[in-house]
C-alpha cells in the first residue's frame, strides 16, 4: 500500500508533463485551460479545421500565443445598434 503510494506521489500530473517549454507557445492542455474549454472540444476544432492555428512537434500540439490572440480577436462581435422603432399610435 505504501508502495502504491509513493509511486503516485512521484507521478506528474498529465498537464505537468506536457507543459510547452517553447518560448511563446502552449501546450493544448495550457490552452484548453486558458480558453476555457476541454482539450476534447480544441482536438474536435482541429479535425473540423477551425479553432486557432496550431503546430505539432511529433504528436505534441502547441499554439502560439500571438496566433490563438489574433483568432480570438477574429472572434469579436461588434453588436449593431437598432434604430428605434416608430409605432404607428405615437405618430
Amino acid at each position: 500500500m505504501k508502495r502504491e503510494m509513493k509511486r503516485r506521489a512521484a507521478r506528474k500530473p498529465k498537464t505537468e508533463q506536457l507543459r510547452s517549454g517553447i518560448r511563446g507557445y502552449t501546450s493544448e492542455f495550457e490552452t484548453a485551460e486558458q480558453l476555457g474549454v476541454s482539450v476534447r472540444t480544441l482536438r474536435k476544432w482541429r479535425q473540423q479545421r477551425g479553432g486557432p492555428p496550431y503546430i505539432k512537434v511529433g504528436r505534441q500540439v502547441f499554439y502560439s500565443d500571438q496566433s490563438r490572440e489574433a483568432w480570438l480577436q477574429s472572434l469579436v462581435v461588434q453588436p449593431q445598434r437598432q434604430p428605434a422603432i416608430q409605432h404607428p399610435e405615437a405618430a
